[in-house]
């Protein structure tokens, strides 16, 4: 099959691609390509990696090598591996890695086998779905220090909104709360926390965050039996409607220090949504859910939304952390309680 391809500029590279119109419609294409939701995935990555300085990675499921090529380019990774099954992706990734002169291996493979016969100090792990028939494997793969970077794009299950796929896929059973798209990223790192710990290694989170249908979380793995220990005291429940659901990670979600420097090396070049991911990254408060200002807006029955700077400034007043998330445009995490966060909300409508 013919493949047409065209120029694209993304972040501080410009590679060969497949039509974008149509490259990121269907896992069917010849060469799947997504220039949205996994372009600010891409640059997230690569900003965090330019500060975190693995001495190699593994792009785990290449397709064009754009990932890879950016973060030789942008993240100053020296040694890049690139895999795929697909060889004609292949190719084309090998095409744009010497564009760039990349320090460059690349294998035709399987993503479990190339992960049982090596070990990497990173391996990005982005499959189309879920991760979950990977993760054992990429775990397994990761070297001791080092990092694994996994995206999931099957919301549904993650979500709460398909229980018995959470169940089959994660292990966890689930229903979707207010709050729900940072718990995709909770359920994510569980999975990760369990294949890891599997394998002998603990956790700790470097960044996690959602943006459209992609869910996206870095975390650090080492062999440190006091780690996995610690980890499973960050293993919990959840509470919707008097019930509980889960389990899922409870603990912190980002290592701020780090996303404070990745947004330190932002510029022009990335865009506008991966700087404000990683600004809201860098001081979110460390508890479990946020409120949806606008579903208890309605469940109040406050006849307008009341201004977010003015709910903050009230919650902090009473002695509580509050900021906006990076989770939602409608939401304020907070450890106030709902009696709390109610009677603010209130109190904020009626100024």
């Amino acid at each position: 099959m013919h493949l047409d391809f065209v120029p694209y500029r993304e972040g501080k590279v410009e590679l060969s691609v497949p039509n974008p119109e149509k490259s990121w419609q269907s896992a069917d294409v010849p060469i799947f390509f997504n220039p949205r939701a996994a372009r600010v995935n891409r640059d997230v990555s690569a900003l965090i990696l330019s500060v975190l300085q693995p001495k190699d990675v593994l792009d785990g499921m290449t397709a064009t090598g754009i990932r890879g090529v950016r973060y030789f380019v942008e993240s100053g990774i020296p040694q890049v591996y690139f895999n795929d099954l697909n060889k004609t992706a292949l190719q084309l990734a090998r095409r744009n890695a010497e564009k760039y002169h990349v320090n460059a291996q690349f294998f035709n493979d399987d993503f479990n086998l190339v992960c049982l016969r090596n070990r990497f100090w990173a391996v990005d792990l982005d499959p189309f779905g879920s991760p979950a028939p990977f993760i054992w494997s990429a775990a397994r793969t990761v070297r001791s220090g080092g990092y694994l970077l996994v995206s999931a794009t099957d919301t549904r299950p993650l979500s709460g909104a398909s229980p018995k796929q959470a169940l089959a896929k994660y292990g966890t059973i689930l229903r979707k709360p207010e709050w729900y798209p940072e718990l995709m990223a909770r359920v994510l790192y569980f999975l990760v926390f369990h294949a890891a710990a599997v394998h002998g290694k603990g956790v700790e989170p470097i960044i996690a965050f959602t943006y459209e249908h992609h869910v996206r979380v870095v975390a650090r793995l080492r062999e440190k039996p006091s780690l996995i220990t610690k980890n499973t005291a960050q293993i919990g429940f959840y509470e919707v409607d008097g019930k509980q659901y889960g389990p899922i990670w409870t603990g912190p979600l980002q290592n701020k220090d780090l996303a404070r420097e990745a947004l330190q090396r932002w510029d022009q070049d990335y865009t506008k949504v991966s700087r404000k991911i990683l600004a809201l990254a860098s001081k979110e408060p460390d508890v479990l859910g946020y409120y949806n200002v606008h579903f208890w807006a309605e469940r109040l029955r406050l006849k307008q939304i009341p201004r977010f700077d003015a709910i903050i400034d009230s919650l902090r007043e009473r002695g509580f952390v509050a900021e906006r998330v990076l989770w939602s445009d409608k939401g304020i995490k907070t450890d106030a309680d709902e009696k709390t966060f109610a009677e603010v909300l209130l109190g904020a409508a009626t100024d």
